[in-house]
């Protein structure tokens, strides 16, 4: 119990250090761990489609006030490397790639929709899941995870707001869930688990190039439109070594689908 406290201490420590961070919807699988003792392994190939609104801070500049930026959309492809920590805890780690593409049609009243399809992103995150407790067919879990990325979009010229303008745009985001939720064996091989998650975002949106000809510089922040969701899967023991998992996510501010292979050593 005092391993799994730590763990989860340094978790939300390292949330901490971004404040309310993230958002983009990665995979939340069973909440509870995956493995049954220490120095277990698994490696697994990931996938997530997210789409979703974001809150943007006005740009003064081109005499933007607050506003919404709806539909934005996120592939990501991830890496999972896995380890048991302990009974009834896991450790993972994802490395991975990640495009993001803003819808034109309902953002044209704000820069996303003029930004079209960013470039591959590097992606990183990771967490730990502990099982709380068990019985024969239920699990209990508690699931903490985040992860980091950087969206390039190459230059774009359009006008908006009646200014002329031709600009680079970089976004960082952070995010960060937290899900609690039952796992149910409903036969041998086939488990059925979700509940409810809490997803945070923060993110950075930097613009260089020119507004009407002059050299400009913009910074905005992105986060969250909603906080509270629920999410539910299906996962499936294909082999003693090897599992499948797909999954439903969704808030009130937007939705994913994502999965998972994985191969346990």
């Amino acid at each position: 119990m005092k391993k799994k406290m730590f763990h989860l201490i340094i978790v939300f420590f390292v949330a901490g250090l971004y404040g309310s961070t993230a958002f983009a919807f990665d995979p939340l699988g069973p909440p509870t761990a995956g493995f049954t003792g220490v120095g277990q392994t698994s490696v697994a190939l990931e996938y997530s489609w997210s789409k979703m609104d974001l809150d943007m801070d006005g740009i003064p500049n081109l005499d933007l006030l607050s506003d919404t930026i709806e539909n934005f959309e996120f592939n990501k492809i991830y890496t999972n490397l896995g380890l048991g920590s302990s009974d009834g805890s896991e450790l993972f780690l994802r490395l991975g790639v990640a495009d993001a593409d803003p819808d034109k049609s309902d953002n044209s009243d704000n820069v996303a929709g003029y930004l079209g399809k960013s470039d591959q992103s590097f992606l990183l995150g990771g967490g730990v899941k502990f099982t709380l407790y068990k019985r024969e067919i239920v699990k209990w879990g508690l699931l903490a995870q985040m992860s980091w990325a950087n969206y390039d979009f190459d230059d774009r010229s359009y006008s908006i707001a009646g200014h002329n303008v031709a600009l680079s745009t970089d976004i960082e985001i952070f995010e960060v869930q937290f899900a609690v939720g039952p796992a149910v064996n409903v036969r041998d091989n086939i488990a059925i688990y979700g509940g409810p998650f809490l997803h945070f975002l923060n993110g950075k949106a930097e613009q260089n190039g020119t507004i009407d000809g002059t050299s400009s510089e913009i910074d905005t922040d992105l986060k969250q439109d909603a906080i509270l969701g629920a999410y539910v899967g299906i996962k499936l023991d294909i082999t003693s070594h090897s599992d499948f998992n797909v999954e439903f996510q969704t808030t009130d501010a937007g939705y994913a689908v994502g999965g998972k292979m994985r191969y346990r050593f």
